[in-house]
């Protein structure tokens, strides 16, 4: 086969025709590649989207669930009130949770049942369609459970409606823990049929709830199908294969209901019992694949058809001269093959000594040239080139007339370099010859046989010393066999030559010792293990002989041991011991004190020579083994310290002399010590004790950690561990350094405190370490902008303070620093990958104009920092005299804010809110106002910030909710109640149990009462907001945006939060129709809220020009002095029908119906 295609590959237009079909199946290639990758990308998409969309409806349904456990949770307070008697009769605890099942539109029902399953309270009106529950599911599930948590049904018909229902339950406990009921709420699947109505999942497609227990049952589906709800997907691959793998995922099935195929991603809902399945028919994703495949298949097949025939008609014109130039190619190619890939070279000569024809190989062994070795050269140039160029040595004509006649010749080059030549004559009296290079060949012959040689010399070595050892030597294997021995080792166990021949194994040799008594007192089995474990032993052998044995592993697991008889040598010993104890033991304390020294130590005698030291005083140092030896004099150990430039100084030869005259010299008479400085940086505490012969002993301890901590000790008690800026301690005491040199010069200097705008946000969002990055940042950007000069401290947290040396002009100074330093920290910080902007409040105060006390001049500069964060931030202020007075006048204002509280002193003022289109009222907005018994009455903007600075708007804030409701719950039921909240009532007070009481309290219905945010308090922890809003609004309240347009990002927080009315700040009202850029900016708001589907309420509308702009424009409802002032209750007047307007009596309106307590 392989044949048959290579003379297919040399038919003439081969390669025309291969190129004319490449292009052609490439062509096809592509397009089908394209084709599959289309189909692919179809079906991986829609997989994705499937997928995308099952995991928002499963957050979905997940914070749908949230909101019915909460209103379970409800349920059972409203038990626990009806058991400790707050409702006289059951039907006050019904109208309870009637109350408490409008705040969802999921729940059919709430109520609680006892223990036999009897429903004791309920929602429903005016009567249950059944009184007892006990054979549901999901009263048998809370009855045979121990602890309290959320149940979710699998769908049940009812009996009664015919309809399809879920249920949410809880179970209920006694005081000891045994069943008590269940609190139970009926859920509409419904529900959710509603919110998939509005997700485009095409032509076939499908979104499916379904219940994970038992046979998986569906629980809601859209578009809706006559039997779906209810039907089991047990038997599908969602329940029976993808489930179990993974809680979410895609995949490609047949609908069980209505036998579609489709591309299906599914979501399973965290801690609950529910999944979702969003589907697209499997036709509609591959609709654009097909009509791409309809569209571009019949122009690729006619381009395809068009390169073959081209292709065809090309290759039989290129056909006939292929043919005729193929044999002659053919001879030529294998002639010139067989001499170039010839390893060896060839010539040919004829008869007249003429070259025929060479190879490459032979121009390359003799370096010719191309013009030598052309056909005809003769041989004798040949030979003559060679000459000239050293390689060849011999008369040129002696060679021309012997080569002919040697048939195998050595040729010896003067390079070195042996050629092997053969010849073989041929018939016209010429001659073919190779030459072979065999240079390396002959080396390698050489080389060997001079490796044999001296092998043979060790061998003869070896054997010698192995005889004429005074240890015995003995070599084993991994299998422990001997495999060579020396005669001193037979000696030593009186063993035999036979007895230890190679292959005799070690439990063998040990017996044979046995019978000759030259054993140790072990057992065979015991003694193979020793020897095995041990690498050096001394055995005591039965004849009393002591044999020391030393073992060396070798890399294939033998070993080889010596042997030796040291029982002699043992017996000096002992008595040697006995007289050297007590100088051992002298030594021996002695080289125990020397060697755990943590310094240094050497002794010198009078002659200034080295006589004793320690491995620390040589490690110190890094003194060479050379010097290390007693008798060195000390002059030559300094020398090698200073030669190697171990101590810091000098490295000219006269700095060098001077620093050895220096460590020379010493007092003979008393003790010293110096501290040297190494040029490593290390520093040597040198101290020197003379001896009575005129030597020394010198300790030489290195206390570079000793300083280094000393510093450190010293730094980190006046610097921030975190910024590396001055702390507080340094920073006062830099400040009164200031106001001491006040005396003793004229300029003077500024003192600027600064305070990171809204650090906390950060701190909460990306976390602390994001928080501690920012700090850096800012201490570094602070640097920068300062002079050296200037002093930059962090007292702590996030505030920071300045001294800055004033110059001639203090203030001047001292303003153009701060706002170098609010552009510095203007700049985005990148925390992490987070880009933040934050900015900084700065307050100064100047000495000697502000006062020359520390203390003072900071408590100053901080009362500046305050006025520059309440006055809108990232700005500065300098010191002012009435900063100390306001100050002053604040904190009183809180401590009567506080007694306010308690003596009731608010009271509430109303503002009537108008129909933009019917002039008529719609209700009125609660404004807190304050009696104060000395100052009068106070408007709300000179004690709600500090309210909320201090915390007291929380029990304020309920009492305004509290009172509004209770005057509101008296009006006509279409008129709504609009109350402002605080961000610090929605963060940090229990709103929503706080508004379920008061509602309770009160009966005033929560679709009457509207409560207004700002979005500026959305600003921190916006998701912890959004979920109060959410179980709001799920109470049936309105939410409304106040001062609308005048915060940081308005219209993320109509995208994010459920608003129900956007409320237009007066400052754009104010401005139309007469400026442009507010009309634009209502305009815009409206068109906004036109899209998004939220009301519009216009407030500060003060004359007719702008209330018939508003008008219209489109507002819904409008407020303003044109309507009428906030007044108290018992001057508002509540009527449906009236042209408002002031009046002379002072009324907020002109009517007949007027609202009474």
């Amino acid at each position: 086969m392989r044949a048959f295609y290579g003379r297919l590959a040399r038919l003439p237009g081969f390669s025309l025709v291969v190129l004319g079909v490449f292009f052609a199946a490439s062509i096809i290639v592509v397009f089908l590649v394209d084709l599959q990758a289309r189909h692919h990308a179809a079906l991986s998409e829609a997989k994705k989207a499937t997928l995308n969309i099952a995991e928002i409806l499963a957050e979905h349904t997940a914070l749908t669930f949230e909101g019915i456990d909460r209103t379970l949770l409800e349920a059972e307070r409203i038990r626990e009130d009806s058991l400790s008697g707050k409702y006289a009769t059951p039907e006050a605890a019904n109208t309870a949770l009637r109350l408490l099942k409008k705040a969802s539109s999921i729940v059919v029902a709430v109520g609680w049942t006892d223990a036999a399953g009897n429903l004791l309270a309920h929602s429903y009106d005016p009567t249950p369609p059944r009184g007892n529950v006990s054979d549901m599911p999901h009263f048998t599930a809370q009855r045979d459970q121990a602890n309290s948590q959320l149940f979710i049904s699998p769908p049940y018909l009812s009996a009664v409606t015919g309809k399809w229902f879920t249920a949410a339950s809880r179970r209920l406990s006694n005081a000891d823990g045994s069943f008590a009921g269940v609190a139970i709420a009926p859920l509409d699947p419904t529900h959710f049929t509603q919110v998939y109505r509005a997700i485009d999942v095409g032509k076939g497609g499908s979104v499916l709830l379904l219940h994970r227990a038992g046979t998986g049952r569906v629980l809601a589906r859209e578009p809706a199908i006559k039997g779906a709800i209810g039907k089991s997907f047990a038997d599908s691959p969602l329940v029976s294969e993808y489930l179990p793998k993974s809680e979410a995922g895609s995949y490609e099935t047949i609908g069980v209901i209505d036998g579609i195929a489709r591309i299906a991603g599914y979501k399973a809902v965290p801690g609950l019992p529910l999944v979702l399945v969003i589907t697209y028919a499997r036709s509609e994703v591959l609709g654009p694949w097909r009509q791409h495949l309809y569209m571009v298949g019949p122009l690729v097949a006619m381009i395809v058809g068009v390169i073959l025939l081209g292709t065809f008609r090309i290759v039989r014109q290129t056909n006939s001269l292929a043919v005729k130039t193929r044999i002659l190619e053919r001879t030529n190619m294998q002639f010139d093959a067989a001499l170039s890939n010839m390893s060896l070279g060839l010539c040919l000569f004829d008869a007249n000594k003429n070259l025929v024809v060479s190879n490459g190989r032979f121009r390359e062994m003799y370096g010719f040239p191309e013009e030598l070795v052309r056909p005809g050269t003769p041989l004798p140039r040949m030979l003559q080139a060679l000459k000239d160029r050293g390689k060849h040595d011999l008369s040129i004509d002696g060679d021309v007339q012997e080569i002919p006649t040697k048939q195998k010749q050595i040729f010896m080059s003067a390079d070195g370099r042996v050629i092997l030549i053969q010849r073989r004559p041929i018939a016209d009296g010429g001659w073919v010859a190779t030459h072979e290079d065999i240079t390396e060949q002959k080396r390698a012959q050489r080389l060997l046989t001079d490796k044999a040689a001296e092998l043979e010399r060790i061998n003869m070595r070896f054997d010698a010393a192995m005889n004429n050892m005074s240890q015995g030597l003995s070599l084993f294997d991994s299998k422990q066999r001997i495999i060579l021995s020396n005669a001193r080792y037979a000696e030593i166990y009186h063993l035999s030559e036979e007895q230890v021949k190679p292959g005799t194994t070690l439990r063998q040799i040990i017996e044979y010792r046995r019978a000759e008594r030259t054993n140790c007192e072990m057992a065979a089995d015991v003694l193979v293990d020793v020897k095995l474990k041990l690498e050096k032993e001394v055995q005591e052998l039965v004849d009393g002989r002591l044999i020391s044995m030393t073992r060396h592993l070798m890399p294939n697991e033998g070993w080889l041991a010596t042997h030796e008889d040291v029982t002699a040598q043992k017996h000096r010993e002992q008595l040697l011991a006995a007289k050297a104890a007590e100088l051992e033991q002298t030594n021996e304390r002695f080289d125990i004190a020397l060697g755990n020294m943590s310094q240094g130590l050497c002794m010198f005698d009078g002659a200034k020579r080295l006589v004793v030291w320690n491995d620390r005083y040589a490690e110190l140092y890094q003194l060479p083994a050379a010097l290390l030896k007693v008798g060195t004099p000390h002059e030559a150990i300094i020398a090698d310290r200073v030669s190697r430039g171990i101590l810091k100084g000098g490295t000219s030869e006269p700095a060098i002399r001077k620093k050895i005259a220096e460590l020379g010299q010493h007092s003979t008479d008393s003790s010293s010590a110096r501290v040297d400085e190494f040029a490593d940086g290390r520093l040597m505490l040198v101290t020197r004790q003379p001896m009575k012969d005129g030597g020394w002993v010198a300790t030489h301890e290195d206390i570079t950690e000793r300083r280094r901590a000393e510093a450190e000790i010293v730094h980190l008690a006046r610097h921030d561990a975190l910024t590396g800026l001055a702390n507080r301690t340094l920073f006062t005491e830099k400040l009164e350094e200031a106001s001491k040199r006040l005396g003793r010069h004229d300029s003077g200097f500024a003192v600027v405190m600064l305070d990171l705008d809204k650090f906390k946000t950060i701190n909460d969002t990306l976390g602390h370490p994001a928080g501690d990055r920012m700090l850096v940042e800012f201490a570094q950007r602070l640097k920068a902008s300062t002079r050296e000069t200037d002093v930059v401290a962090r007292l702590g947290g996030d505030e920071f303070a300045i001294i800055q040396d004033g110059g001639p002009n203090p203030q001047e100074g001292a303003i153009v620093l701060a706002l170098r330093i609010i552009d510095a920290i203007a700049q985005p910080f990148d925390l992490n990958g987070h880009q933040a902007s934050i900015g900084t409040s700065i307050g100064i105060a100047l000495a000697p104009e502000h006062g020359v006390d520390p203390e003072d001049l900071l408590r100053k500069a901080d009362l500046a920092l305050y006025d520059a964060k309440t006055g809108g931030r990232n700005d500065f202020r300098l010191f002012q005299s009435e900063m100390i007075e306001a100050a002053h006048s604040q904190t009183v204002l809180a401590n009567e804010l506080r007694d306010a509280i308690a003596r009731n002193e608010f009271e509430l003022h109303y503002q009537p809110v108008v129909d933009a289109k019917t002039r008529q009222m719609r209700g009125a907005e609660a404004l807190v106002r304050w009696r104060h018994p000395s100052k009068g009455l106070i408007s709300p903007d000179q004690f709600i910030p500090l309210a909320e600075a201090t915390g007291l708007i929380l029990p304020l804030g309920e009492w305004i909710l509290r009172q509004a409701c209770t005057d509101a719950a008296s009006w006509p039921a279409h008129l709504k109640i609009t109350v402002n909240i605080s961000a610090v009532q929605v963060s940090k007070g229990n709103l929503l149990d706080v508004m379920l009481d008061i509602l309770m309290e009160t009966g005033l219905s929560p679709e009457r009462l509207e409560l207004e945010v700002t979005e500026t308090a959305l600003l921190e922890n916006a998701t912890a907001h959004l979920g109060t809003i959410r179980q709001l609004k799920n109470l049936g309240i309105s939410m409304a945006l106040d001062d609308f347009g005048t915060g940081y990002s308005t219209a993320s927080y109509l995208t994010n939060f459920p608003f129900d009315r956007i409320k237009i700040d007066k400052s754009f009202v104010q401005g139309v129709p007469n400026r442009r850029d507010c009309a634009a900016v209502v305009s815009s708001v409206l068109a906004l809220a036109c899209g998004l589907g939220i009301a519009t309420t216009a407030e500060g509308v003060e004359t007719e020009g702008q209330f018939e702009y508003l008008q219209a424009a489109g507002v819904d409802l409008v407020q303003g002095f044109l309507f009428g002032r906030p007044v108290p209750l018992s001057e508002f007047c509540l009527d449906v029908a009236v042209s408002f307007g002031d009046s002379s009596d002072g009324k907020s309106c002109t009517g007949i119906v007027t609202a009474g307590r």
